[in-house]
C-alpha cells in the first residue's frame, strides 16, 4: 500500500510539473512589488478597495515612489484620501507650477521650485503627528522645506487625527457624493506609481531613510489592496529596493506514508528543515514557526502550482499547517526578486529523503514581507480556518511606540486648532567677520540683540562652532582663534535658536525678515561684524517625547519637554534631590544626556545588581552597567563574581544575543578574566557562559568573530554534507591587544594556538534529522591561563600555554573516541628547551564538579622549545601542562649551567683518559681488584661523558637512526656509570664486613658480566616494549602535518616517561640508596678506629676527610642532589652544585686515584721522566709485590693457617696503594699502608681469645687504613 502511494505522489507531481499552465512563468499572486502602476489617459487611477479600512490617526507616515513622464504647469495629483463628512483632502499630494504641493485637513503646504526629471523614480514621503502644525516631507530622504498657502475656502484648522473610514485614489483627485467617488477630470499625473503604503506612526528622517523598503502596516503594496480597474499592474525593473529582513506567510499539508499523525512542533522542524534545503544559502533563517490550521465543514482543497488546479485535502494522514518564517539575507536583495525565488522555491512539492512524507505548499497563501526588525516576543497562534478558497491570514504588529484606537460610535467629531500660529521657531547658522579687538563670545550676544526688535523676536540659545564645523564659502581666508587676530580681524561661525512672535501666517516672510535684519551692517565706533552665508531652517519639533532611561543612578521617566526646557526628574534613592534634562531645540530637537550629579547612585556596588531586573529589551543597559562598574574593581570577591556571572546568565538567557550585544559579552567576561580575582570556583561557570554566548548567537551569515583582550570565540555555521574539515588559528602580537582569529588558515609566525578538525567529525552532524538549526561549531581561544587552576597533585605542574577549545552545537552524540584525532598546536609561554609537557583538556566533572585537567585521550605528537603539537580523540578545552620540577628557572643560569656542564664534561673525559691510560700501561698498578674496579668505572664515565658532548651535534643531523643510537648509547654509559658504582660499594663491603670465608671464583669477570651486562638487557627491554623510547621531541612515528616552527635545541634521549622514572631514576635510587649504607658503615668503622687505635697511632682530621671525599666520589654520592633538586626552595644553588659535582667526577677519580697516590707518581716518574725528576727502578717493588719476600717461618706459618687466607687476598677489595705501595715496609700497626697479603698474615688470631680480639680491631683499624690511605 505504501509503495503504491507514493508512486500515485510521483505520478501526480510529475502531472503537475507537464502542465501548460506550470510551464509558464508563475507570479506571486499577492505581492504588486516589482510592479507599477501605470497611469495615461486612458488608465488614469487606483483606488485603495473598501475592504481595507484606515483607521483615526494620531500621527501617520506615507511613502511611494514616482516617475513622472509630463510635467506641466497644470496641477496634478498623485494621490489623494478624503472622509465622506469633509468636503476637503485629508490628505493628499500633487504639484503645481514646478513645485510639489501636499494637502492637510483643507490646508496647503508648498516647496520651493524643484526641478524633478522626468522619466526618473523619486521617493516621497509624508510624516506627520498631532503634536505638530504641518506635515513633514522628504525626498530621496532628504527632508524638504514647505511652506502653507491660503486655502480658497476657510476651512476649521486641523485637530488631532485624521478622520478615518476615508477613500484613497492614486494618480487623480476625487470628491465623494452620496458615497460614491467621483474622479475630478484634468488633474491626474501621467507617470508611474509604485510601492504605495501607509504606517499608523510618524517616521523619523533616519526611518524615513533606513527603513524605506519595509511594507507598510496599513496600506500594503499588494494586490488585495487596490482596485486596479482596467489598469492591470506593469513590471519595471528599473525600481530596485534591496532589503536583508522578511516575513513568510504561507500554509503546507503534510502528507505521511507511515500512517502517523504530524505534532505542531514536530511540524515546526519539518518546516526549518524544507526551507533550509529549498532556500538559497544566502537566506539565512532566524525563526521558523508553525501553526495547526482548523477545518471547516466545507470541503477543503489545496493549490497545486500547476494554478488552474485543486488537489483536494484528504482525510487520513494529512496534517494542515500554517507556517510563520523570519529570514534575514545577506547579501540584501531585491525585495521583488527576492519574493519572487521565494515563491518559485516554496511551490515546489517536497519529499522527505526518508520517503516517508510529502509536503505540498497553497501557492495562494506564499507571502513574503519586507518587515522592519524581527520580533522579539513569542508568537500566539491565530486561528485559523480553511474554506471553500483560499483565505489570506495576516499578523498585524504594533510597536510600543504607537497605540492606535477605533472609536466607540461612529459618529466622529472634528476639530481643529487655529490656522495662524502665533510663535514660529528658527534655527539660524552664520558666519561672520569681526573686525576690532574685542571677545567674540561677548560682542555676538550683543550684536543679536541690537539687530532684532525685542517686541518679535528673541534669541534663545547661542554656540560658537569650532573650526571643524566652520563654513566660509564666499571666500579664502587665514582662520584665527575665538579671539581676535593680530591685526584686529576674525572670522567666527555660530549658530542659535529663535523664537518669532508674529500673526503673520507666512513663514517664507518671516524667514526674509530675519535674513535682513542679521545682514545689516553693524558698527559700534570701535568694533564692526557683518554676516554673511546666513542658513536659517524652520524648527518643526518642539518639544522631546517621553521617555524612559536606566543608569546607574536609577530608572528615570523623563516627561514630554518643550524644546529648550529642562525636565526635572526626583532621584530614585533620594526623592528630595532632582536631575535634570535638557530637550534641545534645533531642527532636530532631541534629549541631551542627563545631569544626574545630585542623584545618589542606586547601583552603586555590584551587589546592587541583583535588584536589577533584565527583560528582553534591556538586556545591553545591563551588560554597560555591569562593564562601568568593573571598571573600579581590580579584584572581585566570591559574592561579587556569583552575582556578576548570574546576571551575566539571566541577559543570555532572555535576550537575543545579536553580534553587538554577544560582543558586549565577551568584553564583560575578558574584563573578569583580566582582573586579580580568584577564578578557580567558577571556570565551569565562565566556560559554559561563553560556549552559550556563541551557541545562542544569531543575525549572521556563515560565521562570525568576537574578540577581546583576554577572550575570543568564533562561530561556524557547517552544511553537514558539504563538510570536510576546519581550523581555527589565533595570532597575537603579546602586546595586550585583541587576539587576531583566522579560519582555515595555515598557521603561521605569531600563532599561539591552532586547532584542526578532522573530516570524520561530520559522522556526529544530523545528516537526516530534521532538525530545527543547522550544527554549528565553535571555537573559543583563552588568553588567561590563570582561570583555569591545577590540582593538588598537579601542584608540580603549571599551564605552560593558552588554552583553546572547540564544540559542536546540536551534535547527533557526544563526540567522543573519533577515529581521526583533532590536533592542537599550541604556543608556550615560557621557553622549554628539554622539559616534561602533558597534553590534556579541561574535564568539567573533576574535583567534584569545580573542574580539573585530564589526559585521558590526549596525547603529544611532538614538542619544540616553543611549541607543542598535540593530538585527541575529542573535543573540549584543551592546554599543555608543563613539569615545573624539571623547568630551567632562569635563561641566565640555564646559560651558566649549560657551559659548566659542558666544560666540566670535557675536563672529566681529558682526566678518565689519562686515568685510564696510567693503569693500563702500568702493569703493576692494575694487579689488585679495587684496581680493576677503578678502570672499569673509569671506561663507564668516560664513555658516558664523550657521547654526552657529541649529542647535540648528532641530533642536528636530523636522522632519526642515528638520533636512536645516540640516546640508547647515552643511556647504557650512564647506567653502566651506576652500576659500576653500585660495584664499588659491592667490593668495599666485601672487604669491610665479609673479611673471612668468602672465596668468590672468576671475581674481576663476574663484576664485569654484571658491570657492562644489565645496563645492555635494561636498554634492550626498554626498546622491547617501546621501540619510541629514545629520540628527540621533533621526531614522531607519524606523518606530520604539522612542521615544527622552531626545532633548535633538541636532543636525543628518553622520550617515555615510564621508561625515564623505571629505568634512570629508581634505578639509580636503589643504587645510591645502597651506596649510602656502605658509606655510612665507613664512617662508623672511622669513628671505632679512632677510639680503638692506641696512642699515637691515630690517623689526622685531613686525611680523614680526604678519604670521605675519595669514597663519596668514588660511590657517586653527589648524584642524589639530584633528587634534592626536584623539590627544594634551594633549586638555584643545587642546580649549580649537582652540574660542578656530577661533571667533575671524572677529574676528581683523576685527582685523588692518580696525582695524589704515591705509586703512581712513582710509575710516571720512573717511566716518563727525565733528568733529575727520574727515579730509577729497585727492589721496593718485589719485596712488597708477593709473598715470597716474607721471612720463611711466616711462610710456613701462612700456609699452616685457616684455608681462607688465599681467599682472602683474591678476594680483597684493598685500596690499591695497600697492594702495591713499595714504600710501606713496616708491618706493624703503626704503618697501616702494607699489602693485602701481609696485612692478612697480621690480623689473624695468635693465641688466646683476648689477644685474638684484640688483633681483630687492629686488623679492621688497619682495613680502614688502607681504603682512607687510597684516597
Amino acid at each position: 500500500m505504501i509503495f503504491f502511494q507514493k508512486q500515485l505522489a510521483a505520478f501526480l507531481t510529475l502531472s503537475l510539473l507537464r502542465s501548460p499552465a506550470w510551464a509558464e512563468k508563475r507570479d506571486i499572486p499577492l505581492s504588486l512589488w516589482g510592479k507599477v502602476a501605470d497611469l495615461t489617459t486612458g488608465c488614469s487611477h487606483w483606488k485603495l478597495k473598501p475592504q481595507v479600512s484606515i483607521p483615526a490617526l494620531e500621527e501617520l507616515t506615507v511613502c511611494l515612489n514616482v516617475k513622472l513622464k509630463v510635467q506641466g504647469f497644470l496641477p496634478w495629483t498623485i494621490f489623494m484620501y478624503r472622509h465622506p463628512e469633509v468636503q476637503y483632502a485629508e490628505l493628499g499630494m500633487g504639484g503645481k507650477e514646478g513645485r510639489l504641493v501636499v494637502w492637510m485637513f483643507g490646508e496647503e503646504w508648498t516647496t520651493p521650485l524643484i526641478n524633478l526629471q522626468l522619466w526618473r523614480w523619486y521617493t516621497l514621503c509624508v510624516t506627520w503627528s498631532h503634536t505638530k502644525d504641518r506635515p513633514t516631507l522628504y525626498i530621496n530622504g532628504s527632508l524638504v522645506n514647505i511652506t502653507a498657502a491660503h486655502t480658497s475656502t476657510p476651512i476649521a484648522p486641523p485637530c488631532c487625527q485624521l478622520a478615518p473610514n476615508g477613500s484613497l485614489t492614486l494618480g487623480v483627485g476625487h470628491a465623494v457624493y452620496d458615497g460614491n467617488i467621483d474622479i475630478i477630470p484634468y488633474r491626474g499625473m501621467l507617470g508611474k506609481i509604485s510601492l504605495f503604503r501607509m504606517w499608523g506612526r510618524e517616521r523619523s528622517e533616519e526611518e524615513v531613510t533606513s527603513l524605506s523598503c519595509t511594507e507598510g502596516d496599513l496600506v500594503k503594496w499588494e494586490w488585495d489592496n487596490w482596485d486596479t480597474a482596467s489598469c492591470d499592474p506593469v513590471s519595471d525593473t528599473s525600481l530596485q529596493c534591496e532589503w536583508s529582513f522578511y516575513e513568510v506567510n504561507l500554509q503546507f499539508v503534510i502528507v505521511r506514508y507511515d500512517k502517523n499523525t504530524t505534532e505542531p512542533y514536530t511540524a515546526r522542524d519539518i518546516a526549518h528543515y524544507w526551507l533550509r534545503q529549498v532556500l538559497p544559502k544566502e537566506i539565512y533563517l532566524h525563526k521558523v514557526y508553525a501553526f495547526e490550521v482548523t477545518r471547516s465543514n466545507t470541503e477543503e482543497h489545496i493549490k497545486t502550482p500547476s494554478g488552474d488546479g485543486l488537489t483536494r485535502w484528504a482525510t487520513e494522514n494529512i496534517s494542515r499547517f500554517r507556517c510563520l518564517a523570519y529570514t534575514n539575507v545577506i547579501p540584501k536583495w531585491d525585495v521583488a526578486a527576492l519574493q519572487r525565488e521565494m515563491y518559485n522555491d516554496l511551490s515546489n512539492n517536497y519529499t522527505d529523503p526518508s520517503g516517508l512524507l510529502l509536503l505540498l505548499a497553497d501557492t495562494s497563501t506564499i507571502y513574503t514581507t519586507p518587515v522592519e526588525s524581527f520580533s522579539l516576543t513569542t508568537i500566539i497562534p491565530p486561528v485559523v480556518m480553511t474554506g471553500s478558497s483560499p483565505i489570506t491570514t495576516s499578523t498585524i504588529k504594533t510597536t510600543s511606540a504607537s497605540t492606535f484606537t477605533q472609536p466607540a460610535t461612529t459618529t466622529h467629531t472634528i476639530t481643529r486648532t487655529p490656522a495662524n500660529v502665533s510663535e514660529l521657531y528658527f534655527e539660524v547658522k552664520v558666519n561672520v567677520s569681526i573686525t576690532g579687538d574685542c571677545d567674540p563670545r561677548q560682542i555676538l550676544p550683543t550684536w543679536l540683540n541690537m539687530s532684532l526688535p525685542d517686541d518679535l523676536m528673541m534669541v534663545l540659545d547661542l554656540q560658537l562652532l569650532p573650526k571643524a564645523e566652520r563654513r566660509h564659502p564666499e571666500r579664502k581666508y587665514r582662520q584665527t582663534s575665538n579671539q581676535v587676530s593680530k591685526d584686529g580681524f576674525s572670522r567666527e561661525s555660530f549658530i542659535f535658536q529663535v523664537q518669532v512672535s508674529t500673526q503673520q501666517s507666512d513663514t517664507t516672510e518671516m524667514i526674509d525678515r530675519l535674513r535682513q535684519c542679521l545682514l545689516m551692517p553693524y558698527d559700534n565706533g570701535s568694533v564692526s561684524i557683518a554676516a554673511e552665508h546666513v542658513q536659517i531652517s524652520r524648527i518643526l519639533v518642539l518639544q522631546c517625547d517621553a521617555e524612559a532611561q536606566q543608569t546607574l543612578k536609577g530608572l528615570f521617566m523623563w516627561p514630554d519637554t518643550t524644546g529648550g526646557k529642562h525636565a526635572t526628574c526626583a532621584c530614585p534613592k533620594n526623592s528630595r534631590r532632582s536631575a535634570t534634562r535638557l530637550c534641545k531645540l534645533s531642527q532636530w530637537t532631541r534629549w541631551m544626556e542627563p545631569n544626574l550629579e545630585d542623584c545618589p547612585p542606586v547601583v552603586e556596588t555590584i551587589p546592587d545588581l541583583d535588584h536589577v531586573e533584565v527583560t528582553s529589551g534591556t538586556g545591553f543597559d545591563v551588560v554597560e552597567m555591569i562593564e562601568d562598574l568593573l571598571r573600579n574593581h581590580s579584584n572581585l570577591i566570591y559574592k561579587e563574581l556569583v552575582t556578576v556571572l548570574n546576571k551575566l546568565k539571566d541577559i543570555i538567557r532572555v535576550s537575543v544575543v545579536t553580534p553587538d550585544l554577544g560582543q558586549a559579552l565577551i568584553n564583560v567576561i575578558s574584563n573578569i578574566l583580566e582582573s586579580d580575582s580568584n577564578l578557580g570556583p567558577f571556570t565551569n561557570t565562565i566556560l559554559n557562559l561563553t560556549e552559550e554566548v556563541g551557541d545562542k548567537m544569531v543575525g549572521y551569515e556563515g560565521s562570525y568573530t568576537l574578540s577581546a583582550r583576554a577572550l575570543a570565540i568564533s562561530v561556524v555555521d557547517v552544511v553537514p554534507a558539504q563538510f570536510s574539515s576546519l581550523s581555527f588559528g589565533v595570532l597575537s602580537d603579546w602586546t595586550g591587544t585583541n587576539p587576531e582569529i583566522f579560519i582555515n588558515r595555515y598557521p603561521s609566525d605569531g600563532t599561539v594556538a591552532f586547532i584542526s578538525l578532522p573530516s570524520v567529525l561530520q559522522d556526529t552532524f544530523p545528516q537526516h534529522d530534521l532538525n530545527q538549526y543547522r550544527p554549528r561549531i565553535q571555537f573559543q581561544f583563552y588568553a588567561n591561563p590563570l582561570l583555569f587552576k591545577l590540582q593538588r597533585e598537579q601542584r608540580k605542574a603549571v599551564l605552560n600555554t593558552f588554552v583553546v577549545s572547540a564544540s559542536v552545537t546540536n551534535a547527533s552524540s557526544p563526540i567522543k573516541d573519533l577515529r581521526e584525532d583533532v590536533k592542537i598546536m599550541l604556543h608556550h609561554l615560557q621557553h622549554n628547551a628539554h622539559d616534561k609537557v602533558q597534553c590534556v583538556y579541561w574535564n568539567f566533572n573533576k574535583n567534584k564538579g569545580h573542574g580539573g585537567w585530564d589526559d585521558h585521550g590526549c596525547r603529544k605528537y611532538n614538542s619544540t622549545p616553543d611549541y607543542t603539537t598535540c593530538l585527541c580523540d575529542h573535543l573540549t578545552h584543551f592546554g599543555v601542562l608543563l613539569d615545573v620540577s624539571r623547568t630551567q628557572l632562569d635563561p641566565v643560569h640555564e646559560q651558566i649551567l649549560t657551559i659548566i656542564t659542558y666544560v666540566g664534561c670535557g675536563v672529566s673525559s681529558l682526566f678518565l683518559g689519562v686515568t685510564v691510560v696510567t693503569y693500563l700501561a702500568f702493569e703493576k698498578l692494575r694487579r689488585d681488584y679495587p684496581s680493576k674496579i677503578l678502570i672499569n668505572l673509569s671506561l663507564a664515565l668516560l664513555g658516558l661523558n664523550l657521547v654526552f658532548l657529541v649529542n647535540s651535534w648528532l641530533s642536528s643531523w636530523g636522522l632519526y637512526g642515528l638520533c636512536v643510537a645516540a640516546a640508547s648509547t647515552l643511556h647504557y654509559f650512564l647506567l653502566a656509570s651506576f652500576t659500576w658504582m653500585g660495584l664499588e660499594a659491592v667490593n668495599m663491603y666485601f672487604a669491610l664486613v665479609k673479611v673471612f670465608n668468602v672465596y668468590v671464583p672468576s671475581y674481576i669477570l663476574k663484576f664485569c658480566a654484571l658491570g657492562w651486562g644489565i645496563p645492555l638487557v635494561i636498554c634492550i627491554l626498554v626498546l622491547i616494549v617501546n621501540r619510541d623510547a629514545y629520540g628527540p621531541d621533533l621526531y614522531t612515528d607519524g606523518e606530520s602535518t604539522f612542521e615544527s616552527l622552531d626545532n633548535s635545541g633538541t636532543f636525543c634521549w628518553l622520550q617515555d616517561d615510564v621508561a625515564y622514572f623505571v629505568s634512570v631514576v629508581a634505578y639509580a635510587g636503589l643504587i645510591f640508596l645502597f651506596n649510602i649504607g656502605v658509606f655510612v658503615v665507613v664512617l662508623i668503622q672511622i669513628r671505632r678506629m679512632r677510639f680503638n687505635s692506641p696512642a699515637g697511632t691515630r690517623r689526622g682530621l685531613l686525611q680523614d676527610l680526604k678519604g670521605v671525599a675519595s669514597l663519596t666520589f668514588l660511590l657517586g654520592l653527589t648524584w642524589t642532589v639530584g633528587f634534592l633538586n626536584w623539590d627544594s626552595k634551594a633549586r638555584i644553588v643545587l642546580l649549580y652544585l649537582f652540574a660542578i659535582l656530577n661533571t667533575l667526577q671524572g677529574f676528581f677519580v683523576f685527582l685523588f686515584h692518580c696525582l695524589m697516590k704515591e705509586n703512581v707518581r712513582k710509575q710516571w716518574r720512573i717511566y716518563l721522566c727525565f733528568g733529575r725528576f727520574r727515579l730509577e727502578e729497585h727492589s721496593e717493588w718485589s719485596n712488597s709485590a708477593s709473598v715470597g719476600v716474607l721471612a720463611k717461618p711466616r711462610e710456613k706459618f701462612l700456609r699452616a693457617a685457616i684455608p681462607s687466607v688465599r681467599s682472602v687476598k683474591s678476594n680483597s677489595t684493598d685500596s690499591t696503594s695497600a697492594s702495591s705501595d713499595s714504600s710501606q715496609r713496616d708491618s706493624s700497626c703503626r704503618r697501616p699502608n702494607l699489602d693485602l697479603f701481609v696485612t692478612s698474615l697480621i690480623c689473624l688470631p695468635t693465641g688466646d681469645e683476648p689477644d685474638a680480639t684484640r688483633n681483630n680491631y687492629q686488623c679492621d683499624n688497619r682495613c680502614m687504613s688502607h681504603y682512607l690511605t687510597a684516597a
